[in-house]
């Protein structure tokens, strides 16, 4: 294995100690910074391109040091600024809007670099979307699908009191602009609402398998995956006996309860039908196969041992602490 030593400016193999190489030109700056301040005022290069800004971050400024005649400093300043926008007025006004945005909803540098890449393509060609919000709303939220970062429409629909019909029209012309397919997958969610819902990390791993399997037999289509995670939740928390209600998990997601009713449906019909099985014997001691076959729903296994006092009706083994068998809606006692 071959290292650097960059005090002696030395390549040394470490296995047999030799110098390969000596007296290596530092390619480094020739000035010490000791911290971020100092750093900024030795620095001759300006920052790295960026397409957040609509000259690429290529820009100069007139500064404000050394200069006695005020008044023609600040009528450059104006000419410049007047010059360095005049070509792109309206482009600079929806990068700036776009900037403001994406940092009020905290996103991260390389979804906001996405978006500025996807309103530079649709600026290249007329698009007919008057409302500006509408159409930022829309890039925002095709960025946050592309770099894989869990977003809802619902949010940017409230947040900028947009129509459905007015952000699927923005949604569509960003799709056909940009060159980007959206690889968020169904799981990418489940952090944030099990953490909205305060439930253990075990079940989160749970509804990770549960969905992840949906995923790669191809049962995820068309659907949102906030609400097939809630709907997800729901199953798996009752079988590993932290049960929540339909309606707390609607109201901690913003969702409605038959939306996560459906969800929970789909997902008893598809992978069901949902087995509490002994142990010790196999005998199967409930069985649920679909919604709306009792008042109760999806039972908790306390609910199956207080219906047998505990014990297998067929060997009498105790009934002890419950798991879930991995890939299948199974429940061991």
């Amino acid at each position: 294995m071959i290292i650097f030593d960059a005090e002696r400016g030395e390549y040394i193999d470490t296995e047999t100690g030799e110098v390969i190489e000596d007296r290596v030109v530092d390619q480094g700056p020739e000035w010490r910074a000791y911290d971020n301040q100092d750093r900024t005022e030795r620095e001759r290069t300006g920052p790295w391109l960026t397409l957040k800004f609509h000259d690429e971050g290529l820009s100069t400024r007139i500064g404000n040091n050394r200069v006695k005649d005020k008044i023609k400093l600040i009528k450059m300043q104006k000419l410049q600024n007047t010059i360095r926008v005049s070509k792109d007025r309206k482009l600079v006004t929806y990068l700036q809007m776009l900037n403001s945005e994406a940092s009020k909803l905290d996103l991260p540098g390389h979804v906001k670099e996405t978006a500025a890449f996807i309103l530079r393509k649709l600026f290249a060609k007329p698009f007919l979307i008057k409302d500006p919000y509408a159409l930022l709303a829309a890039v925002l939220y095709y960025s946050c699908e592309v770099n894989n970062v869990p977003t809802r429409l619902q949010e940017f629909k409230v947040r900028y009191t947009i129509t459905s019909h007015e952000l699927w029209k923005a949604l569509r012309v960003v799709k056909e602009a940009a060159e980007f397919k959206s690889r968020i997958k169904p799981t990418e969610c489940i952090p944030k609402v099990i953490g909205k819902l305060n439930l253990p990390p075990a079940i989160g791993a749970k509804v990770v398998e549960l969905i992840d399997l949906m995923y790669k037999n191809g049962l995820t289509g068309g659907k949102s995956c906030i609400s097939l995670t809630a709907g997800a939740v729901y199953v798996i928390s009752a079988l590993m006996d932290v049960k929540k209600n339909q309606s707390e998990i609607a109201y901690s997601l913003n969702v409605t309860v038959e939306t996560v009713r459906n969800r929970y449906r789909e997902i008893v019909k598809m992978l069901g039908p949902i087995r509490y099985v002994c142990k010790s014997c196999g005998y199967e001691l409930h069985r649920f196969e679909k919604v709306g076959q009792d008042v109760y729903g999806v039972r908790t296994p306390t609910e199956i041992k207080l219906i047998y006092d505990g014990k297998c009706p067929r060997c009498g083994h105790e009934l002890g602490e419950s798991s879930l068998i991995p890939g299948k809606l199974e429940v061991v006692m």
